[in-house]
């Protein structure tokens, strides 16, 4: 009954379950916290993108614009309106500002720059890679791309997705251009860095998340530390005393030596409920065991009542009848294959009861009844009749049954030798013995058949007076 035994213990089952609740909690948070900042960022982004679109298209002039990009020829309009574009990629920071449009042909991958803003140093300073009027992408774009592409020159309002091209990995806005006819001709584009962006998300996430696992371990150390004040110390205590109460019920002799030794503590909920009821238990239980333990001394002595022969005190009918019971039992089972049954009948029993009366009859029998247990004190007497007595043979007195016999019938004589001796001072009786045979005897009726016809031969033979 120690610790070790207990598989699952609950101080360790409730810290498992704090830590994994923590643990699941920030999952959980962590990704609805991940996908918020996302959505709102993406929301940013996408009222960012809508706002330069805004800012840009009122600007362009968009049959001058597409002149220019028909003729490849750069106009003043053209010239200003990428000054413009220049200003506002320097002032509203998006990662990419371009006007583009998606070709047909050579394998249908390919796109034409009308106008692409740079900042001031890659405009004028650094100037390599930048693109111009009339350059054509070759391998920056893929045909499913570009096939996409074709597909928003039909859109009217802003089309935003997610891209990674050769470019980089950014959040797009793209709005078809259109001439004073309606006629789609272009797309104005605007990049957001989605890489920085992830960056940011996945920075507020890991913030949100350490505060959450700082408030988390908070949780923990106090809920662990009143869990084991109120909860699982006590448990413990109350353990610990029941494995001692158990202990010491093995080894005690008497109920009124168990005391169950309550723990104390004050915290005034179910445990220390639990406790009192548990003492309150072991005292109702110690109260039963007594009730018990006088309830079976007293069915003892009421069988042992029931058992005895009142006036003799040796064992009366109902107890050799119970005997026979057992002893055919042992029989069956071949348990037994030695015993003897002795029948002994007391003469003048009838003529001292006509005689002197039924007190000195009484007498009589005492007497007798004291010299049989003087010398067979090894096995069990009945007091079957009035007169007759059946004493069971086993053991020792089985083994010395001859001499036990003579010794009786001695003292029986010597008794009756006496000086002055009454009639019912000196009893004498008839004996009859038969010993089990486990080849012919099939239970304790044939044994106590021959002892009994060998009793009343003995009677005849000392020529006994019997009045029925």
């Amino acid at each position: 009954m120690e610790n070790k035994r207990i598989q699952k213990p609950l101080k360790r089952s409730i810290r498992f379950g704090c830590i994994s609740f923590v643990l699941v909690l920030c999952l959980v948070l962590g990704v609805n916290i991940y996908f918020n900042y996302k959505s709102l960022f993406i929301k940013e982004s996408q009222d960012h993108i809508r706002q330069i679109i805004t800012y840009v298209t009122g600007y362009i002039d968009n049959d001058d614009l597409k002149n220019c990009m028909e003729t490849k020829t750069e106009s003043q309009k053209y010239k200003d309106m990428m000054v413009f574009l220049d200003d506002v990629k320097e002032d509203l920071n998006p990662q990419y500002l371009y006007v583009i449009k998606p070709l047909k042909e050579d394998g249908g991958n390919h796109v034409l720059i009308v106008v692409s803003a740079e900042n001031n140093y890659d405009r004028y300073e650094d100037t390599e890679g930048n693109l111009y009027l009339g350059d054509i992408t070759e391998d920056e774009y893929t045909k499913e791309e570009v096939d996409e592409l074709h597909l928003i020159m039909g859109e009217r309002d802003i089309v935003f997705m997610e891209s990674t091209t050769y470019w980089g990995h950014s959040y797009c806005g793209y709005y078809t251009l259109r001439d004073s006819s309606g006629v789609p001709y272009a797309i104005l584009g605007v990049d957001i860095d989605l890489t920085q962006m992830s960056r940011d998300i996945l920075y507020r996430t890991v913030t949100n998340l350490i505060l959450i696992l700082m408030t988390g371990a908070v949780f923990i150390l106090g809920f662990m530390t009143w869990a084991s004040r109120n909860i699982t110390d006590p448990i413990e205590m109350l353990e610990k005393s029941a494995i001692g109460y158990i202990k010491k019920s093995r080894e005690v002799s008497s109920p009124d030596k168990l005391k169950f030794e309550k723990p104390e503590f004050n915290i005034k909920n179910e445990v220390e409920s639990l406790g009192n009821t548990i003492n309150q238990m072991t005292e109702d239980m110690k109260d039963y065991m007594f009730r018990i333990i006088s309830a079976e001394k007293e069915t003892v002595h009421m069988k042992e009542v029931a058992s005895t022969d009142s006036l003799t005190g040796v064992r009366n009918k109902l107890a050799y009848d119970e005997k026979v019971k057992h002893l055919n039992r042992e029989i069956t089972a071949k348990h037994i294959n030695q015993f003897g049954i002795m029948m002994m009948d007391v003469n003048y029993l009838k003529k001292i009861n006509d005689t002197y009366g039924h007190k000195y009859g009484d007498i009589l029998i005492q007497n007798f009844c004291a010299i049989v247990c003087d010398s067979f004190v090894h096995s069990p007497i009945y007091r079957i009749g009035g007169d007759e007595f059946a004493i069971i043979l086993q053991k020792r007195d089985l083994e010395n049954a001859d001499k036990l016999i003579q010794n009786f019938e001695k003292a029986l004589n010597e008794r009756a030798a006496g000086q002055d001796a009454k009639p019912w001072e000196a009893p004498s009786a008839a004996i009859g013995v038969a010993y089990f045979d486990m080849n012919t005897d099939t239970g304790v009726e044939d044994v106590f058949r021959r002892a009994d016809d060998a009793m009343y031969q003995r009677k005849k033979e000392m020529k006994a007076e019997r009045i029925d």
